[in-house]
């Protein structure tokens, strides 16, 4: 039967080597790269399900199988790929908020005797690494080495190990690579990567790591029940001032990417809005393409697949309009511009809309690149509850393609 529902002989079933249309299905699921490091456990899947299924269903089983090797040939995705999709997935499943992270990363603000009324600074974090984790932070010139320029930091591991922050960035971003440092100690994490951006993913492991360490270090630096709060007076506003958001940029002292993220965190865990949507797009300044580089869709995906990363996006949607905005006022000699705006974006084919708040400044390591984020609250009866300012006349509505 397992031999009929996969299409093969039974000869080629119970040979030990595998050709056609069974070798491929090998290849793709079999391998050590993708099953022996896919975490089938952290979706309530053990290995003994996977193959109950190709004995009890082997059509259905043919079928998911024939259906990922299609998905992986159309999407041209490599096993980093679908590590980073799988990785969504989970992070969806948890509305992207994990409790226990954010009671560790308190315990140790209040371990450390820090107010939470303002975020750590630069140098309490790195005489923090010092005396705890016996790592050694300076910042450093890395415009010597060609090849280590785009890099934020670079961790030496040794007796002490050293970690190097590019002086090219400014305090705030160097505060969360400390403070990454510190998640990957205090969360008893062996393999941290020692450069960022990293290069490669060796296993899943690796990548959930990676995200716990970010997610700590994100709770670190901005206190979840003071930004409730602060959040809850923007929420009762009848509209919406756009320098307000960037005032709590300033007083947090971190970028608009880690703000919004840690935003994408904190609604869902505490104001109880899950319908959310977060992504990161970037554009080369003097080229049409306008790249979406991260994304994180709660529950509902409104806009592309991040797997499709080269798909062209409507330019009525505020993320990429903003982006052209900010390159206009840049060629006016406006380098350092941050522009925020809102929008109502009223999805043509699916009949959603949603509120976006997006963000736009230039890459500092990064010449003529400039990036956009942008937090999406789809707009429901429960978000008109919530937040007043939803009708405020300022926040333009755009009736928007997908693509």
């Amino acid at each position: 039967m397992l031999a009929e529902g996969l299409g093969v002989e039974y000869d080629d079933l119970v040979s030990i080597s595998m050709t056609g249309r069974l070798g491929q299905i090998s290849e793709l699921f079999f391998s050590s790269s993708v099953l022996g490091s896919f975490p089938f456990q952290l979706f309530g899947i053990t290995f003994e399900n996977v193959m109950e299924l190709f004995t009890a269903s082997p059509k259905k089983a043919a079928a998911l199988i024939s259906t990922l090797m299609e998905i992986s040939r159309a999407y041209d995705m490599n096993v980093e790929q679908f590590f980073l999709a799988s990785l969504r997935a989970y992070q969806e499943m948890h509305n992207n908020y994990f409790e226990e992270v954010e009671e560790l990363a308190e315990k140790f603000a209040l371990e450390q005797k820090w107010t939470r009324l303002s975020p750590p600074t630069r140098e309490e974090l790195i005489e923090t690494l010092h005396q705890l984790h016996s790592v050694d932070a300076r910042v450093a010139d890395f415009s010597k080495y060609p090849e280590l320029t785009d890099q934020r930091f670079i961790f030496l591991p040794g007796k002490p190990s050293q970690l190097l922050l590019n002086n090219q960035l400014v305090p705030a971003q160097h505060v969360y690579s400390l403070a990454l440092q510190i998640g990957y100690s205090e969360l008893k994490i062996r393999k941290r990567f020692r450069t960022s951006p990293h290069k490669q993913f060796d296993s899943f492991d690796q990548v959930m790591d990676n995200i716990r360490a970010s997610y700590f270090a994100r709770a670190l630096m901005i206190n979840s029940n003071q930004v409730k709060e602060e959040l809850k007076e923007i929420f009762q506003s009848e509209t919406l001032n756009g320098d307000a958001i960037l005032e709590l940029l300033k007083h947090h002292e971190v970028t608009p990417e880690t703000f919004l993220h840690r935003l994408s965190q904190i609604l869902p865990g505490l104001f109880k809005i899950t319908e959310l949507h977060y992504f990161r797009f970037e554009h080369f300044v003097g080229k049409n393409e306008i790249r979406l580089t991260k994304e994180l869709n709660m529950p509902r995906t409104l806009v592309p697949s991040g797997v499709r990363l080269k798909e062209h996006h409507c330019r009525r949607w505020l993320p990429v309009s903003l982006l052209k905005i900010l390159e206009e006022e840049q060629l006016k000699g406006n380098p350092n511009k941050i522009l925020i705006r809102t929008q109502r974006a009223q999805f043509v084919e699916s009949g959603d809309e949603v509120l976006f708040i997006s963000i736009a400044h230039a890459l500092r390591l990064r010449s003529k690149m400039n990036r956009c984020v942008s937090l999406g609250l789809r707009i429901d009866n429960a978000l008109k509850r919530k937040v007043k300012f939803l009708n405020d006349p300022q926040i333009p509505v755009e009736k928007v393609n997908q693509t």
